[in-house]
């Protein structure tokens, strides 16, 4: 039987892709999108996860509009100029006739789940607003999800957003600290691994010459604007492969490896808002008071090393 999981996105040209690799993997049920504000404003990222499902011909898939700022910060307005001005590369592709259901994202995950109980895999790949709003509705839901498999943070990486956080931790970082302290199983997949992935230019060129489906086609399109951006900004030939990196997990886990850590994310404002803080020492070390804010929290399986070959190869056979 598939996994089912419920995408909590952003798109996002990364996103767009993660999409599209969980759509074409047979291990993977993706039972609904719920979209959240981040790399663009939300009314974007709604209209972008519903063009990208009638790309692929899904519109049996279910989208359900969620938060369009973070619990208690303004939005900032996105990255336009790494997802360009539609959050897809600027293709500007037409309007889907494919519209979100009435349900908010939040009520969306919280009567999945409990119609699933653990069966059902979050896999957020943006700000972590909507799942911190379905848990402070329904608490109970974190004994009943299967687990929660995220993309953000950096434990023992610099930003990418500010020096200290990455980006989709920085927009939101209370909802962040509140959802890496509930007790459920969790994986952060952070920029400890993705800005180790490499999906380079070539390697991009044969997944757009693998397929000629509307949906790689779209996909592929905007991704020239992102792949310019990753070139430019961090000198890579080719782009990171953020978000894909969870898909990749979900399907083959052993493809990454990493460690349990207590989680804090910084959420005063300063050089380090948004950070996620991992828990160094033994318990002596957490006995100490300047460990307090660690104390009682969950382990968070944090993923540190990811063999790039087999991911990339995973993916463009996936794609393709």
């Amino acid at each position: 039987m598939p996994q089912k999981i419920i995408i909590d996105t952003d798109p996002g040209v990364d996103d767009a892709m993660a999409i599209q690799f969980a759509l074409n993997s047979p291990e993977l049920e993706v039972i609904g999108l719920t979209t959240v504000y981040g790399n663009v404003n939300l009314e974007l990222t709604t209209a972008n996860a519903l063009k990208l499902l009638e790309a692929a011909g899904r519109g049996d898939i279910p989208v359900a509009k969620g938060a369009a700022k973070p619990l208690s910060r303004p939005f900032g307005g996105g990255v336009a100029f790494v997802h360009g001005d539609d959050g897809l590369g600027n293709i500007f592709s037409p309007e889907s006739s494919l519209k979100p259901i009435a349900q908010s994202a939040e009520d969306f995950i919280i009567e999945q789940i409990k119609k699933y109980p653990n069966e059902i895999i979050l896999a957020p790949l943006g700000p972590l607003t909507n799942i911190a709003l379905a848990l402070q509705k329904a608490p109970e839901i974190a004994e009943l999800v299967k687990e929660v498999v995220i993309m953000g943070g950096n434990a023992f990486w610099p930003g990418n957003a500010s020096p200290a956080a990455e980006a989709n931790i920085l927009n939101d970082p209370e909802a962040a600290d509140y959802v890496l302290g509930a007790c459920w199983p969790m994986v952060m997949i952070g920029l400890d691994v993705t800005e180790t992935t490499l999906l380079s230019h070539k390697e991009g060129q044969e997944v757009r010459a693998g397929s000629d489906s509307e949906l790689n086609k779209m996909v592929c399109d905007a991704y020239v604007f992102y792949e310019q951006f990753n070139t430019t900004n961090n000198k890579i030939d080719g782009s990171f492969l953020h978000d894909p990196s969870v898909i990749a997990y979900m399907i083959d886990a052993s493809i990454f490896s990493g460690e349990e850590y207590l989680i804090r994310v910084e959420t005063q404002d300063g050089l380090s808002l948004g950070k996620t803080w991992p828990f160094i020492g033994d318990e002596d070390v957490l006995a100490r008071p300047a460990s307090e804010p660690w104390r009682g929290r969950p382990a968070v399986n944090v993923m540190l090393k990811v063999d790039n070959e087999r991911l990339v190869t995973l993916l463009k056979e996936r794609l393709k």
